[in-house]
């Protein structure tokens, strides 16, 4: 299975990569992709199992390079079938990044083929200077409704830039229909010689369904009701 996996990776050293085809084995659709820039050097780009995925788990994303100032010891995208599913989202991003000047960094960890409901998408991020000089994080999660890899469509939520240490959440409306790819955006900025260490995840909310409501209303309902009967009871 694996070298049948490793077949079919492709390598890209780009951030353009929207638009990449879907890639099947078995009718199971591989997608995570981990994409790095720093704005100065050529991108990296990396698909789960590839060339440069130092984790064997399928559905997770593993990174350790350098990249002009930075040295990424560790980058890691995790989502389904390791963490969620198919219907159910989720994805989370750990960074754990020095360097040796001033710079940014920005990280891209996309996914395909998420089928859900309507509801809302939690987007939560935390982070601390391990060592060295302030540094600001920005994280954002987008969304496509025509399941493209990587492409950032939709802001569905955004925490905005925010300096270091950080434990915050934000969520957005989720409304597309399936199947739809999302993307996670978290962006470093530092003022000099830094280390820092950051996770930033997601998960899917779902609205309440027809029957749930329906349910709920009866529950009220039927508490009003004996409510009042008690008070009937007590007036005689």
């Amino acid at each position: 299975m694996k070298s049948e996996l490793k077949s079919l990776i492709v390598v890209v050293v780009s951030l353009g990569f929207v638009g990449v085809a879907h890639v099947a084995c078995g009718g199971t659709i591989i997608a995570p992709t981990l994409s790095i820039s720093d704005g100065v050097d050529p991108g990296i780009t990396i698909f789960d199992n590839g060339l440069g995925d130092l984790n064997g788990t399928i559905g997770a994303v593993t990174l350790s390079t350098n990249m002009g100032v930075w040295n990424l010891s560790i980058s890691t995208g995790v989502t389904y079938p390791a963490l969620g599913s198919f219907t159910n989202p989720v994805m989370d991003l750990v960074i754990q990044a020095s360097s040796t000047g001033a710079g940014s960094l920005t990280y891209t960890f996309s996914d395909i083929g998420f089928s859900h409901t309507n509801g809302s998408v939690n987007a939560t991020i935390s982070g601390h200077v391990i060592s060295g000089a302030s540094t600001k994080v920005d994280y954002s999660v987008y969304g496509d409704a025509s399941d493209t890899l990587g492409a950032l469509t939709t802001l569905l939520a955004t925490t905005g830039t925010n300096l270091l240490p950080i434990v915050t959440s934000t969520s957005g409306t989720l409304g597309f229909s399936s199947p739809f790819s999302l993307s996670q955006v978290v962006q470093l900025t530092t003022t000099g010689a830094t280390s820092v260490s950051v996770d930033a995840s997601l998960n899917v909310i779902p609205e309440p369904s027809a029957t749930a409501l329906t349910f709920l209303g009866l529950a009220l309902l039927v508490a009003g009701l004996a409510r009042y009967r008690r008070s009937l009871n007590w007036v005689r």
